[in-house]
Parts: C-alpha cells; sequence; structure tokens
C-alpha cells in the first residue's frame, strides 16, 4: 500500500488557513457591493483600533479553527499537531481584551479531525469531528495506489503531492521558471500557512461549489472548512464516501468528555456540514447536506428537524445559520439565488425574507450582536446587515483602519463598535484581534487624498496603508468605483468614473485601466503633465531608468502616467529564418517565407484560429490606426486592407488533432515558422530559444507595413488629476513606485530602474540555485520539457541578455486593448470573412464606426 505522508496536519482545522491574500495579477481586484456614499467616504467614519491579543507560544494562530462567544467570555478553539504526530485539540477562552485566559486541553481521538466547536454559557464545550476515510491520524492518509493509481511525488522538504500522471508533472515543471524554482518547491509546505479569503470563504457559499469547499459556523461565526481537494488529497476519488464518518461531542469544562454521538451521513451526494452552533444549553443547530437539524445538549440525540418554506434544492441543499443580534435564528440559503430565512427553532420552520443579488457572494456573514442581524467581512472592511435590506452597510473600512487585509478568516461580533477577528497578515501569518471602534473626532486630521479606480489594484492598496501610517500630513482614501457595478449595469463602475472624470470631478490619483481614453483625456487636459515633479525630484533623479521605455510611455515628451513596471508582447521566430538585421518584418516578407517553407498557414503561429490571428493582431499592431491625440483613425487604409487579408487565410476552425499536437515539436521540425510570446523575464526569452525551438531566435513582432508589431503594457498606470488641490501630497505617494526601494521588490515584470534590471541581467546569466538542508546554495540545472523528452535549458551569455535588452529598448508602441475597438473590428470583419463584403468595403464600415465611437467618448 502506497501512502501519503503530509507533514503538517491537514485537520479540518486548518481551514482557515487557505489564501487570504490574493495576489494579484490584477491580484486583489474585488468587487463589493455596498452603499454607494462608501465609494467615496470621510476616512474618520470607519476607522477601528487593531490591539492584538496574545494566546502564548504555545498555540499557532492559524490553527485556529472556531472562534465565538460564551456569556461574556470568548472562546477560540485550534488543532495542533504534537512531536508525537497526534492531534491536540486545546481550547482558549479569554475575556475581550485577551485578559484572564484559560487553557482547556481536549481528550480528543488521534484519528479524528476536528471540524468546528462551539460553546455553550455554562462552559459544556461542543465538537463536530470527522473520520475521513483512509486517514490515518497524525496527518497520515491511506490509500491502495494513490489518487487514480498514481504515485506521490515527494518534495524536498519532505511533503508530498498527488499527480495523475507523469505528463501532469511536465506541463507544471515546463511553467517554473528558474527564477521562480524554489518558490515553487516551497508552495506545498507553505499551504497549511495560507489563510481563506473572504473572496473563496463567499464563493464557497455558492450551492453550484458545495463539492469543492465546505464551511461551518463555531459559536457566532461561520468558519471554512476544507474540501478534500483543499488538503491536496482527492479524498472523494480515492475512498468511498459513505464510510467518512462524523461525531458530535460533548466536554465539561475540563475538557473531560462526557458523550460522543455518531452522526447519520447517510446521502445520496456527498455529506458536508455547513454550519454547527450553540443554539443555547439545551440546543445545537447543525445544517448539513440533508438540512437542518435540532439535537439535544444532553445526550446528542437528534430532536427535530427544521421545516424551509420554498427552499431552493436544485443543487442540493445548502444552508448557513446565525444567531441575529436578538437572540432569534436566521438562515442563509445557497440554490440558484441567495436566500436570508428567520427560523423559528420552538416552531421548527423557517420563513423566507428575500432573496438578494449576486454582489452577497463577495461576503462572508457572522452572527450578529445588539441591534444589528448579522456582521458580513468583505475585501475592503467589516459591514452590519439587516435581513430583508438590499445592501450591507459599512462600520470599518481596512485600509482607513491601517489594517493590511482583505478579509478576516473569522471574526465575532460583541457590538457594532467592538469586534474580536482573525486576521491574516503579508507574511503568511494570523493576528488574533480585538478590534475597537475609534472617534471620529479623535482620528489625526490630515489633508485628504482620493484615489480612484475601478477595482483597487492590490499592490497599490499595499502601499497605501503603509503611506497612510508613516506620513503625517496626508492621507490617502480610495474611492473603488466598482461599488457602482451591478446586474443590470456591469459597467457602472467604469461608466461613472469616466463621467467623474470628463466632468471635473476626478479623484486626485487615479489608477488606470487598459480600456480607459486615456489619451483622449489626456488631449483635454485632465491630467497633470508630471515631468516637472519627476525632473525636480531630488532622490529620483539620480535613479538610472530604461530611458527609451519611459519615453515612450509619454504623451508629447511629456509625463502623465507614472509607470514602475511593464511587461511586452511580441512574435519571435528562429533566426535562420528571419535575420538577425532589425525587430521588424512585413506581412508580405512572413508570406514569402511561408511559401518558401512550404508551411500552412493554420501552423505559421502554431496552430491558430483566424480568430486568434486576428486578436493577436490586434493587440500587437493594432494601437497604430487610432491616434487618440488628434481623435482620429486609419483603418481605411491599405495597411488595415492587407492585415484582413492576411488573417482570411488562416482556418475558422481547428481539428481536435491539431490542438492535441505537441506545439513546440512544430518548431522543431519547421512545421510552424514563428510564436506569440510574452516577455516578462529573461527566462521567458530563454525557454522560448532553448526550449521551444531549440536554437537561437528573433524577436520580430507580428508582420506590420509600419513597423510596430510588438508592444509595451503596463503593469500599473497612475496618474494625478490636473484639479486636484493636493497634487504635492499626490506626487509624495506616486514617486515611491519608481524609487530603487520600490523597483527592487518588482517581481514577474520588468522594472524600468537600471540598477534592478542590471541585477535580473547578472541572474539570469547563472544556474537557478535552492538552499539545501545545511543552509548551502546550490546550484541545479533548469529544464524544460518537449513531450517527454527533458532538455536542459543553459543560463542566458551576454550577448543573449544584451539581445533582450536592445529589443525592449526598441520598442515604441505601447498596447491599447480596447475592448469596444475590438469588438466592433470582429462584428463587421465576420462579412468579409463569411465572403458577403470585400476587405475595403469592411475596412470602411470598420473606420465609420470607430471614429464615431473615438468622437463620442472623447
Amino acid at each position: 500500500m502506497r501512502r501519503i505522508y503530509l507533514k503538517r496536519i491537514l485537520s479540518a482545522s486548518m481551514a482557515v488557513v487557505m489564501a487570504v491574500t490574493m495576489a494579484g495579477c490584477g491580484c486583489g481586484k474585488k468587487k463589493t457591493g455596498s452603499t454607494d456614499e462608501q465609494a467615496s467616504h470621510d476616512a474618520s467614519a470607519y476607522v477601528f483600533k487593531d490591539n492584538p491579543i496574545d494566546l502564548g507560544e504555545s498555540i499557532d494562530t492559524s490553527s485556529i479553527s472556531s472562534l465565538g462567544k460564551f456569556g461574556d467570555k470568548i472562546y477560540a478553539v485550534g488543532t495542533a499537531v504534537s512531536d508525537e504526530g497526534n492531534n491536540k485539540t486545546t481550547v482558549f477562552t479569554f475575556d475581550k481584551d485577551g485578559s484572564n485566559l484559560n487553557t482547556i486541553d481536549l481528550a480528543n481521538s488521534g484519528n479524528l479531525l476536528l471540524y468546528n466547536a462551539a460553546l455553550t454559557d455554562d462552559g459544556s464545550i461542543y465538537t463536530l469531528e470527522v473520520q475521513y476515510a483512509g486517514y490515518m491520524g497524525g496527518g497520515d492518509f491511506e490509500f491502495d495506489q494513490g489518487l487514480d493509481g498514481s504515485s506521490p511525488i515527494i518534495l524536498e522538504d519532505g511533503n508530498s503531492i498527488e499527480i495523475e500522471d507523469s505528463e501532469s508533472v511536465e506541463d507544471d515543471v515546463t511553467q517554473y521558471s528558474g527564477e521562480d524554482e524554489e518558490e515553487a518547491l516551497s508552495d506545498d509546505s507553505e499551504a497549511d500557512e495560507e489563510g481563506t479569503s473572504d473572496d473563496a470563504a463567499s464563493t464557497s457559499q455558492d450551492a453550484t461549489e458545495d463539492t469543492n469547499t465546505t464551511s461551518s459556523e463555531g459559536g457566532e461565526g461561520d468558519v471554512i472548512m476544507p474540501s478534500d481537494t483543499d488538503t491536496g488529497v482527492d479524498m472523494s476519488s480515492s475512498s468511498n464516501v459513505d464510510s467518512d464518518t462524523y461525531y458530535m461531542v460533548k466536554y465539561d469544562n475540563n475538557g473531560t468528555e462526557v458523550w460522543r454521538q455518531e452522526i447519520d451521513s447517510t446521502t445520496d451526494s456527498y455529506y458536508y456540514v455547513n454550519s454547527f452552533i450553540a443554539a443555547d444549553n439545551d440546543t445545537l443547530l447543525v445544517s448539513d447536506t440533508n438540512g437542518v437539524h435540532k439535537y439535544s445538549t444532553a445526550d446528542g440525540s437528534k430532536t427535530a428537524d427544521i421545516a424551509f418554506d420554498n427552499a431552493d434544492t436544485e443543487y442540493g441543499f445548502s444552508a448557513y445559520v446565525y444567531k441575529l443580534g436578538d437572540g432569534s435564528f436566521g438562515a442563509l440559503v445557497n440554490g440558484s439565488e441567495q436566500t436570508f430565512y428567520k427560523v423559528d427553532l420552538k416552531g421548527e420552520k423557517a420563513t423566507e425574507v428575500g432573496t438578494v443579488d449576486s454582489t452577497f457572494y463577495d461576503y462572508s456573514f457572522y452572527s450578529g450582536a445588539g441591534s444589528h442581524d448579522l456582521f458580513a467581512s468583505g475585501s475592503e472592511g467589516i459591514y452590519t446587515y439587516k435581513l430583508g435590506d438590499e445592501k450591507v452597510s459599512m462600520i470599518l473600512n481596512f485600509v482607513d483602519s491601517d489594517i493590511d487585509t482583505y478579509g478576516v478568516s473569522q471574526m465575532v461580533a460583541i457590538s457594532d463598535t467592538e469586534i474580536i477577528a482573525l486576521i491574516p497578515t503579508e507574511d503568511m501569518k494570523y493576528n488574533l484581534t480585538y478590534l475597537t471602534k475609534v472617534d471620529p473626532k479623535t482620528v489625526s486630521d490630515r489633508q485628504q487624498i482620493v484615489l480612484g479606480c475601478n477595482y483597487i489594484d492590490y499592490d497599490v492598496r499595499a502601499q497605501i496603508i503603509k503611506f497612510n501610517k508613516t506620513n503625517d500630513k496626508y492621507r490617502i482614501v480610495i474611492s473603488d468605483y466598482s461599488k457602482y457595478d451591478s446586474d443590470s449595469e456591469m459597467s457602472g463602475g467604469a461608466n461613472k468614473l469616466n463621467t467623474d472624470i470628463v466632468s471635473g470631478n476626478a479623484p486626485d490619483i487615479l489608477v488606470l485601466d487598459s480600456d480607459m481614453p486615456v489619451d483622449s483625456y489626456i488631449s483635454k487636459g485632465l491630467f497633470e503633465d508630471m515631468t516637472d515633479y519627476f525632473k525636480n525630484d531630488e532622490e529620483l533623479s539620480k535613479v538610472k531608468y530604461m530611458d527609451h521605455v519611459m519615453e515612450a510611455f509619454k504623451n508629447d515628451g511629456k509625463m502623465y502616467k507614472l509607470i514602475p513596471s511593464f511587461y511586452v508582447e511580441t512574435v519571435v521566430a528562429a533566426t535562420d529564418d528571419v535575420g538577425n538585421d532589425d525587430y521588424t518584418w512585413t506581412i508580405d516578407e512572413l508570406e514569402k517565407l511561408v511559401k518558401a517553407k512550404n508551411i500552412e498557414h493554420k501552423n505559421i503561429f502554431g496552430p491558430l484560429t483566424r480568430d486568434e490571428v486576428l486578436e493577436m493582431a490586434l493587440s500587437l499592431s493594432g494601437s497604430q490606426y487610432i491616434d487618440w491625440s488628434t481623435l482620429t483613425c486609419s483603418y481605411d487604409s491599405e495597411a488595415f486592407t492587407h492585415l484582413l487579408e492576411f488573417v482570411n487565410e488562416f482556418p475558422e476552425e481547428l481539428s481536435e488533432d491539431d490542438y492535441n499536437y505537441e506545439t513546440a515539436s512544430l518548431y522543431r521540425t519547421d512545421k510552424a515558422l514563428a510564436e506569440r510570446l510574452y516577455l516578462y523575464a529573461f527566462s521567458d526569452y530563454n525557454y522560448e530559444a532553448k526550449g521551444t525551438f531549440g536554437k537561437p531566435i528573433k524577436t520580430v513582432g507580428f508582420p506590420s507595413d509600419n513597423g510596430s508589431g510588438s508592444a509595451l503594457y503596463p503593469n500599473l498606470q497612475l496618474t494625478m488629476s490636473s484639479s486636484s488641490k493636493v497634487k504635492d501630497g499626490c506626487w509624495e505617494f506616486m514617486r515611491y513606485f519608481l524609487s530603487d526601494e520600490y523597483q527592487k521588490t518588482i517581481d514577474g515584470a520588468w522594472p524600468v530602474s537600471m540598477t534592478k534590471m542590471d541585477e535580473l541581467s547578472e541572474k539570469a546569466k547563472k544556474k537557478p540555485t535552492y538552499i539545501d538542508e545545511n543552509g548551502k546554495e546550490v546550484e541545479y540545472d533548469d529544464t524544460w520539457y518537449v513531450g517527454d523528452t527533458e532538455v536542459i535549458v543553459d543560463p542566458m551569455t551576454d550577448d543573449e541578455v544584451n539581445e533582450v535588452l536592445n529589443f525592449l529598448n526598441s520598442i515604441d508602441q505601447v498596447g491599447n486593448a480596447n475592448e469596444a475597438v475590438t469588438s466592433i473590428i470582429f462584428e463587421e470583419a465576420a462579412a468579409y470573412f463569411s465572403g458577403q463584403k470585400t476587405a475595403a468595403e469592411v475596412a470602411d464600415i470598420i473606420q465609420s464606426r470607430v471614429q464615431i465611437y473615438v468622437n463620442e467618448i472623447s
């Protein structure tokens, strides 16, 4: 029998420690549908003080699975693995400020996992424990053959993962660069140190995803529990789900077991528990796959089922039960929609209150307190909610409170001014804290800077919090226009932001999107020229930058946009096919080469459909057809007509064999000519040359009659409103993104700092390394897979590094992925592709429609 060893405990108590922080990639971009006035607000209105609670060195706060209140006390329950490999569950009780700490160890079985826990006012402890099929205790699972008959992969730190076959390993390995190998190797060992985001938590409430994530409510707040796949072990695919056994257990206030009762988990589908709460000293409530049930605290026997009126069970029954602020109970049922219910325990029935819109999926809900039915946590803060209302109401803003998080992993509300929360930190740990409302009158009076965006960038948000903590003159408030998005108007935020900009009501600082008509805004004088700010900055004037790139991002030589990092989109081909003279080629030159090498059109970029080639052409060379500074278009040009004719040579669809073909072999056997490449790092170029092509390559871009076939794309764009009253404060914040301190932190994109670029250049010429068990740095070979063949990728040479640098410094075109323009082109080009119109006729129509669009938005 093969065994999978998970070095750290994969208990249900670790559920709350899965990926709270996102990352970006536009990571950290999230919609929260709260009241409109919160899009721009008084920074003093939602401030809470963070008061850490110390439970002592004996507890790893990331192991806390249940958090709640009983009487006037708070409790936290966590499970860890002892040195002997056994599960150890500890209950902590304390006052709201962390004082009068009491510790109770539970005498639970070593092969059971804590699913959730709750305490009643008399101090009795109730747990929900599960024996998963194949679980051996202490973090070990045992299966006959591993998952799906596969073998475990043992990582360098001793952890192991299951994969379906060797090909999946090869697919994974090809995604790792040498620069990221050490991080990739450490991902599994750190997986259990990450937290569950409110994003994930709220999404898990969707009934369509119940097989992926289950949740449970401990005492006063719901807690997200891991599904089998969350642990990296696909229990459902390798064992009989009916063999999982659930127990409800009672312990006295000393941790001694009083009774143990097995729960009936018989179901036609996978059994899971959503909620487990103590209703009072006599009754426990369990919400599971089969419904909501009452259990007696005397012996654990089931006493009644709660009947739900008109509950949507199309995807199975999925409900979360909460104690409301007035002591009664409510429930949130997930079906095709989310519906709130009032629960009558005595009458043993639940009555529908109302259905809410999709924005409620962005929140995790917790039991109420005082006059508030429920509390909720979202990516921007903490809220209260009254059953029947259409919106939640913010009471705490994370950024305004200088709390760098996108949500809490657990929470219990004492009142709307006092909250106990478990908050993930930047270093993958968790802080248990007592949050207290700060009187707005006592919040320090600083000049307010409003930063506007349509979804906040993760890194910008983190820098705002750092700025606010250290700056005694200015304070930045985020105005996230995504709050204006709705089911009926998905672009409500973008439209509102555009209206504010053109009407002169723009925020002081803007995070620009690629869809914005930025050049049009600039031509109207709406954005500040920051050239003098940059030139007169004593620190930044000493920093070496990639001058050509910085210049390319300017408008008429003026700096309206601050861009700290970028990536490049291009097309590469073998040097022996295209030569080594320059970085461009024309469509005619490409067609001549295709004919000479007898390459099928579908495999030129290998393999792609007609629509895919058109999308690539517009992404790489589409910017040349609109001049935003003059608000003119040139789609009726011979160059664009020629492009349409070229694209029409490609097939409308590909065969299944085309999709299944090993792409790299096409290039190595001269059946394909060029490939689209996204350049974020030197390794992207190196893998393409030595892995995919197996020979020297040249960055030539998409074939274009005007020579603009490669494009720079900003990862982040910041600008300053020309009407701002706090321009000096705006620059004080924005300038940091160009500082060496920030530039050194950039990863996964090209920096604009030559100092950082020089470091990356030197690293690209060395083998990747890892730190062994003795703390020694050890080199290893970087590899790439072509089918089943492993290819060693040697470090780059000086010439290869210089080739990339020279290419980056040759690009003049800035990409502009305007979805509206792209849609117009695709709609009208279809008539040419189907033979209804000529390319010239279609080009004229596109010219007219896009020109109208440009005029309208300008």
